[in-house]
């Protein structure tokens, strides 16, 4: 039997934490970006995510649904892809030092996100 064809999907979703910050989910064909207001947020850290095995048992999972849907995960902020998660993604160096098992963490796009101007944005 052939391969199913990937996941097309499409939509958009805003959610407001509890500081009042928006965080954007929009889905095109077979990339989910995430748009965070800002790098800092606190909200990552909490229930399973908090935990540095549980967050890496939660991501392997994450990941593995993702190459069966083949699908990729994005994290943006300020317009600045700073990581993602792709069916086969490697970790960096910066995302094994926090933690994140194989999501991909960009360093210039994170010091874009945190000092640079918002215009000048590029998803690298």
């Amino acid at each position: 039997m052939a391969d199913p064809a990937p996941l097309a999907i499409h939509g958009e979703l805003s959610l407001l934490a509890a500081e009042g910050e928006v965080v954007t989910v929009t889905a095109t064909d077979s990339v989910i970006d995430v748009t965070l207001p800002q790098l800092g947020s606190r909200h990552w850290a909490i229930g399973p995510l908090a935990d540095r095995r549980q967050r890496s048992l939660l991501l392997a999972r994450l990941q593995r649904g993702l190459q069966v849907a083949d699908l990729t995960l994005r994290f943006k902020v300020r317009q600045h892809v700073v990581a993602q998660l792709r069916p086969h993604a490697q970790p960096t160096r910066l995302s094994r030092v926090l933690g994140l098992g194989a999501v991909e963490v960009y360093v210039m796009p994170v010091l874009r996100a945190l000092f640079g101007p918002a215009s000048t944005a590029r998803s690298d």
